[in-house]
């Protein structure tokens, strides 16, 4: 498995960072994660942007164009054969010191991995997920909510319980007993025909994905409220997705459990599907015409 990593393409085992790397000692980066088709990258832009603004929020170097990470991601994918991947670019001070405050001027680390999409994706995406609800909110109140940080202790807590429950996700519930989102999703519900999603203001991460399907579902006549939205209200609901950009949009069977949502993928969640699929493919054939 090769790896980019500050310029250069070197295999996974080989690749070596400071041991005083500030992602390490203190968690001092960003990251962010896109998706490839058939050896294409997807919404690369938006994602770049997001980590840009990520890196302003950290006062850390930008990342520099995302035409740049295009061209590293197609070439990265097809030296490890991977045309259909998950993309991550982190982002750390580097080796600037060991205390809190940097004490020095450094290179910043740069790395670009690629990884296989899930096994079961296609199957989640066709029959459904199933989720739990976390005992937990997300470690990252606002402004620290809206940002891919490199520590996240709270969605690998998160992810080690599902898995020991054989679930696929798990939802952060404030202690005030709103759902907000999943380790690795965006959560979008259907009440009475409108879609529903909590705000950027409860502290979840915008998420290209969720922007875009949002952008889909006012393309396609769908009513549209952006709200908080306690536990009671996921269990009721009529339909219940993910969105992600690795996993698109997810349908929600299953919570803690029980059957949601009928314990069967909805009418709206899967026009979402459809819509998105097509906007993928329209997308990556006008990039292919450049």
């Amino acid at each position: 498995m090769l790896v980019w990593l500050n310029g250069r393409l070197v295999p996974a085992r080989r690749a070596r960072v400071s041991a005083l790397d500030r992602g390490l000692l203190h968690g001092d980066g960003a990251y962010d994660t896109w998706r490839t088709y058939a050896g294409r990258p997807f919404a690369v832009a938006a994602h770049v942007r997001r980590l840009a603004a990520a890196a302003r929020t950290l006062a850390l170097p930008g990342p520099g164009p995302a035409a740049a990470w295009e061209r590293r991601t197609r070439r990265l994918v097809a030296r490890v054969g991977l045309p259909d991947a998950a993309v991550r670019l982190t982002l750390t001070r580097g080796p600037a010191g060991d205390v809190l405050s940097p004490v020095r001027r450094a290179r910043p680390t740069l790395l670009l991995v690629a990884r296989p999409l899930p096994r079961d994706l296609a199957r989640r995406q066709t029959r459904g997920a199933s989720v739990i609800l976390l005992p937990f909110p997300r470690d990252a109140a606002p402004p620290w909510g809206a940002l891919k940080l490199v520590g996240h202790a709270s969605a690998v807590a998160g992810r080690l319980l599902a898995t020991r429950r054989r679930a696929d996700e798990a939802l952060y519930v404030t202690p005030a007993g709103e759902v907000t989102e999943g380790t690795t999703s965006n959560l979008f519900l259907v009440e009475r025909g409108a879609l529903v999603t909590p705000p950027v203001s409860a502290g979840i991460l915008p998420g290209v994905t969720r922007a875009l399907v949002l952008v889909l579902a006012r393309r396609a006549g769908v009513a549209l409220r952006e709200e908080r939205v306690p536990a009671a209200r996921v269990r009721r609901a009529a339909e219940v997705f993910l969105t992600s950009s690795t996993a698109e949009i997810v349908p929600v069977v299953r919570l803690d459990g029980r059957p949601v949502a009928g314990g069967q993928p909805g009418e709206l969640t899967r026009l979402l599907q459809t819509r998105y699929a097509a906007h993928v493919r329209r997308a990556l054939r006008v990039a292919g015409t450049r």
